[in-house]
């Protein structure tokens, strides 16, 4: 999101500069694009400070298209249910900025894993622990190439990855493998559980709560 901030900020800058040059020609005072410039570059950076681009994350939001939606369901619907067959437990979801601000969350939506009984994990538990968790973050970019044969999204779910093996001594060139090796495995249970994938998209679509999606998932799973 960081980098769809510079390019909203570079397309801004531009489109204020043109103003600027054909200004004149229009009879539009010089005083228009400077007090835009500045008042566009201040609620920038107060964004990015203050609310990590959740403010330009909430507007995309309000502009993105019925596919695009989709897909993020698809997506998220992706870590939901990696997460619930490998029992790493899920408090939350959410699946916009506007969604995740309105419920208080901190980031800009998608899963939210229950923290508190992962804390409680031994040490050693930690490695096989990362390994799900590691299953887990690539789950959205394998359930996107399943249904799109490509993923957009999940830029911020590799940084996750890459700080978890970061913290855990993993040596940088392993990186990569590690993380096609989670993508694959993701890919493999989603495959598995084509109908509770589905069926957990649709719910997650009329934004049914956990424990909904948590009984569908036990009755789909342990028919197959």
């Amino acid at each position: 999101m960081q980098q769809t901030a510079l390019n909203l900020t570079a397309i801004a800058i531009f489109t204020i500069t043109l103003s600027s040059l054909v200004g004149p020609f229009l009879h539009i005072s010089p005083l228009v694009p400077t007090v835009t410039t500045i008042g566009l570059m201040g609620l920038l950076g107060i964004d990015t400070l203050t609310w990590q681009n959740r403010g330009i994350s909430i507007f995309l939001d309000l502009l993105s298209g019925q596919e695009h939606r989709r897909r993020i369901i698809h997506h998220e619907a992706g870590h939901f249910l990696i997460a619930y067959l490998l029992h790493i437990p899920i408090a939350d979801y959410s699946l916009s900025a506007l969604e995740a601000w309105r419920k208080g969350q901190l980031g800009l939506g998608g899963i939210i894993l229950d923290q508190e009984t992962l804390q409680k994990t031994e040490v050693k538990e930690l490695p096989i622990t990362l390994e799900r968790l590691s299953t887990v973050w690539m789950a959205g970019i394998a359930a996107e190439q399943i249904v799109y044969n490509k993923a957009e999204g999940g830029e911020g779910d590799r940084q996750q990855l890459y700080a978890a093996l970061q913290l855990s001594g993993s040596d940088k060139s392993t990186y990569p493998v590690k993380e096609r090796f989670a993508i694959l495995q993701a890919k493999t249970l989603l495959q598995k559980y084509p109908q509770a994938y589905q069926t957990l998209v649709e719910l997650m679509e009329r934004r049914e709560p956990v424990h909904l999606c948590y009984k569908a998932l036990n009755l789909l799973t342990q028919q197959s």
